[in-house]
């Protein structure tokens, strides 16, 4: 080494760190910009789960009847208490919607049965004059209905007209088409009531998503003890 000159000096560890650039710098900034927004979506979901879900609304009551179920027993507003209740009304000499009505409680009876659900699905004739308790004992067969889950329910004209019309608020009408012979209109709708009574929901049964609100909310009222 040549006199004056100045010796390197001997670096020990590791070299330094490079300083990051302009574009590093950004893409850290990103980074955390990232991070930081995944973390809050993730504390509103979270918060949005945890809110509760506002109950399902109260069209009316129940209201008051004393029917015959398809073995001729007597079924009465008291018998649809304590449990959830799906209501649907069909008559059996029907070709149009009432096939899709019973075939979608069917499908019914075996989701709530498979999933442990315990409501009650009643089905009302719009026809009781010619649905007598043995016609519609033939009919549930037909259904492969469960006695201790479906019912069919039938009786004098006035009484189911009051039940069906005034009471669940579905459309029924009787309608001549010859001298000695009639049809039937009504409402092809399921009915939600609560095992206090209350009607909660009429459903559509021409949609899946309709039909899936139902069992979720079947679900929901046997959650909340209703």
């Amino acid at each position: 080494m040549a006199d004056g000159e100045v010796a390197a000096p001997v670096l020990e560890g590791d070299p330094p760190a490079r300083t990051t650039g302009p574009g590093g710098r950004g893409r850290v900034r990103l980074g955390v910009y990232l991070a930081v927004l995944a973390a809050a979506l993730g504390l509103a979901l979270a918060a949005r789960s945890l809110r509760p879900r506002p109950p399902l609304p109260v069209y009316g009551r129940v209201p008051a009847f004393r029917l015959v179920d398809e073995r001729g027993a007597p079924f009465t507003t008291e018998s649809m208490l304590g449990r959830v209740n799906v209501v649907d009304f069909v008559f059996t000499r029907c070709t149009s919607s009432c096939p899709r009505l019973t075939q979608r409680m069917a499908e019914l009876q075996t989701r709530l049965a498979r999933e442990g659900g315990g409501a009650r699905l009643v089905s009302f004739s719009v026809d009781p004059e010619n649905d007598t308790p043995p016609v519609l004992a033939e009919y549930a067969a037909k259904a492969h209905a469960d006695p201790g889950r479906w019912s069919f329910v039938t009786g004098p004209v006035d009484d189911i007209s009051r039940a069906v019309v005034v009471g669940f608020k579905v459309s029924a009408a009787k309608i001549a088409t010859g001298a000695n012979d009639y049809e039937v209109t009504h409402g092809n709708w399921f009915v939600l009531v609560d095992g206090a009574g209350d009607v909660r929901g009429y459903y559509s049964t021409e949609e899946t998503a309709d039909f899936e609100k139902l069992v979720d909310d079947v679900k929901r009222l046997e959650r909340d003890g209703r």
